[in-house]
């Protein structure tokens, strides 16, 4: 079975997204900035023969100097509340 994932946003190259699966004391960026858009994947969504589609992009984070690959399954707008 193959899970689609229909209306989901597309992120521009320079926006800062959100890691959603960052926590406090894991190490992972918390906030990544879309470098470059990578096209679409195919992600284990956790069952058996089970995939979802998503997007991957190459991101940069801030405290490293070599950018990575970032699947869109696992980052989110970044919200600012002023």
């Amino acid at each position: 079975m193959v899970v689609y994932r229909y209306g989901r946003e597309q992120f521009e190259e320079g926006e800062y997204v959100r890691r959603v699966d960052a926590v406090p004391g894991d190490g992972l960026d918390p906030v990544v900035r879309i470098v470059e858009d990578l096209g679409t994947i195919e992600v284990p969504c956790g069952k058996d023969d089970c995939r979802g589609n998503c997007t991957e992009y190459l991101v940069r984070a801030p405290r490293r100097a070599e950018d990575y690959a970032l699947a869109e399954c696992k980052i989110s707008p970044l919200v600012s509340i002023l």
